[in-house]
């Protein structure tokens, strides 16, 4: 402790040190900042954690506290000032860093009384309700509210799960719908559109955020009451009279508010059937008016805003290519790694086609999982890629149209038009069968789509990616002519089956990986979209365009 506050005491704006005494695992005590900026100086209490100077968990393991400041930006609901300063293991050099850190956010906040550009949510208390946790995921609607606006909102059951050590059941909303019977959908996928209804619960538009000093959420029902209308009291009144016989059921009130001039963001109370926060009672002219029962406590739920922005925000594909129209052709090892990687680059529209089934062999080096067993791929694809995005819309295509129909009929004119024209419903078609009779003949096709081959030599050592036109000539030659690929050493499957190529999970994704990443910078940047050759060693990779 002696260290910690003779470091300290030598920090120039510090002009006080004082009351330190060690307890459990802290060192607290009180320390005075006085700058020239500064026209009076600030108290501050001061706690460090044993762990100092790491991290204790992700949070910095000093804390500054000043409950005088609540009203100010990037202070938390104890005082505590929410700063985020380098890593050092030196104890000096680190109390430097996070004092001066303090003095930073001083000067931005305090005095300056800077805003920031982007937009903080508001604090809330997530805690149990009845022992469990409960969440609740919405998107944009598409529309605009007007403050007063309330009416039902309809929820669908996620999965339950662990959540900080305790029970969370997870919930997405379908849809709002207003008092005149309009219905506003949250934006996902069909796929979770089309999940059935669970249960019901409301929602209120108040424009204005639920919180004290716009950040800290209310607590009391007392402190919503202005922006409670008294028609939205009485709908919550007459919806529990009819509703008394599932007493003691939760029941969800979404209250929405503005974020910026765009944005709204829902926050979820979790009212009991029964026991609403609310009173009615009859005046002496006869008039019944409905008010709210102030003493009571409201018990937030959790909100998370999952629209598309958000959703990728940390990542996605450029625009325009998120937009396209996808068909992967063959979802094997490259075609399930092609198919999950745009889904979790943000595409919305990729259609899968494959008459394979899923084998237990076929997990380790591809996107399947053993716990479904035997599965037709493209039935399991379609799920697991709507798991990993709510916004990803996937059709299968009828499984014998690549690998039987467009085989048999291809050199009849009527047929070639008409396989033409379901490829053209497309931007981007890639073939990943490694199946040279179907190259050869979508090579054939007069398509205005762009198609991508994809294919890999044995023991990944290549990937080749040729685009139209003259795929097949290009292909061929460099597995005929020009790459050594071993043929003598695949791997036999028991059974009558083709040989295939030996490589790891860990191999042809790296490849597959690197030549995404390549064709979408193609697309992003508009390049001419040459073939290229991936080269892999056991540490390098390299890009060869033809």
């Amino acid at each position: 402790m002696d260290d910690v506050t003779k470091l300290i005491s030598d920090i120039p704006f510090v002009e006080k040190v004082y009351d330190f005494v060690e307890e459990n695992l802290l060192i607290k005590g009180k320390v005075k900042i006085s700058f020239k900026e500064l026209s009076t100086p600030l108290e501050f209490t001061v706690e460090v954690f044993k762990c100092y100077p790491l991290k204790n968990y992700d949070s910095d393991s000093i804390k500054f506290k000043n409950l005088n400041l609540l009203e100010y930006r990037h202070v938390m609901g104890d005082g505590a000032i929410c700063i985020h300063t380098s890593h050092h293991t030196n104890l000096k050099s680190k109390l430097n860093y996070d004092f001066h850190s303090l003095k930073n956010w001083i000067v931005k906040y305090f005095i300056n009384k800077d805003q920031d550009d982007h937009y903080e949510h508001i604090i809330v208390d997530e805690k149990l309700i009845n022992n469990q946790y409960r969440s609740f995921l919405f998107t944009d609607t598409g529309h605009s509210f007007e403050k007063g606006d309330f009416g039902d909102v309809t929820i669908t059951a996620l999965q339950t799960g662990g959540f900080r050590g305790d029970s969370i059941s997870n919930h997405i909303v379908q849809r709002f719908i207003r008092r005149s019977g309009e219905q506003l959908d949250c934006q996902w996928s069909n796929l979770y559109k089309n999940m059935g209804i669970s249960y019901t619960g409301a929602y209120l538009y108040i424009e204005t955020p639920p919180a004290t000093y716009g950040k800290f959420i209310f607590t009391k029902w007392l402190d919503l009451q202005d922006h409670l209308p008294e028609a939205f009291l009485n709908f919550l009144l007459e919806f529990q009279k009819k509703s008394i016989k599932e007493r003691g059921k939760l029941f969800p009130v979404f209250f929405g508010y503005k974020i910026d001039e765009v944005n709204i963001h829902w926050q979820v109370a979790l009212l009991e059937i029964g026991d609403f926060p609310i009173i009615g009672y009859q005046l002496p002219n006869k008039e019944w008016i409905t008010t709210p029962r102030n003493e009571l406590d409201i018990n937030w739920g959790i909100t998370r805003n999952s629209s598309y922005k958000y959703f990728f925000g940390r990542g996605s594909f450029s625009q325009n290519f998120i937009e396209e129209k996808i068909l992967i052709i063959g979802v094997g090892a490259l075609g399930s790694m092609v198919a999950k990687t745009l889904t979790r680059c943000g595409c919305k529209f990729i259609d899968i086609a494959d008459y394979d089934i899923k084998e237990p062999e076929n997990v380790c080096r591809s996107e399947y999982q053993f716990n479904t067993g035997l599965m037709d791929k493209t039935e399991e694809l379609k799920i697991i890629l709507g798991t990993i995005s709510p916004f990803v819309e996937t059709s299968i295509v009828e499984k014998d149209y690549f690998q039987g129909i467009i085989k048999l009929y291809h050199k009849e004119k009527g047929a070639k038009s008409s396989f033409e024209k379901g490829l053209n419903q497309y931007d981007l078609v890639f073939d990943c069968t490694t199946d040279n009779d179907l190259m050869y003949i979508l090579d054939s096709l007069d398509i205005k789509c762009d198609l991508i081959n994809l294919s890999i030599t044995n023991f990944a050592k290549e990937l080749v990616c040729a685009f139209n036109p003259n795929i097949y000539n290009f292909v061929m030659n460099q597995f005929m002519n020009v790459l050594e690929n071993d043929t003598s050493d695949l791997y036999n499957p028991t059974g009558c089956w083709s040989p295939t190529f030996k490589a790891s999970y860990n191999d042809i994704s790296l490849l597959v990986q690197m030549a995404i990443k390549h064709i979408h910078h193609l697309y992003e940047t508009g390049l001419r979209k040459n073939n290229f050759i991936i080269e892999s060693d056991s540490s390098n990779l390299k890009i060869v365009e033809y």
